[in-house]
């Protein structure tokens, strides 16, 4: 893996007519190598993979369902509670 000289980015392999370089994915600086360095650089894609987070999770089964007024309440609830333990802890 090679990195930029001037801002530190991954320097990432790029074909341009013909020629190899490596590009900057930060600050686009370009620097020509060899066809031997070139190949020490594979990108692995598979496929269309996504991380699903529990926001997503939770409105795919429908678990997502408090509306805004009981979430206000909940908020109104542990500021409250929150208040109330500093007050038995003195500040």
């Amino acid at each position: 893996m090679k990195f930029c000289p001037k801002c530190g980015g991954v320097m990432m392999p790029v074909k341009r007519e013909g020629a190899h370089i490596v590009k900057c994915t930060r600050c686009g600086y370009e620097e020509a190598i060899k066809r031997k360095e070139e190949e020490a650089y594979k990108t692995v894609v598979k496929g269309e993979q996504k991380i699903l987070t529990t926001k997503v999770v939770s409105r795919r089964k429908g678990l997502d369902v408090r509306k805004e007024e009981e979430l206000e309440q909940a908020k109104d609830s542990y500021y409250e509670l929150v208040l109330d333990q500093m007050g038995e802890y003195g500040e």
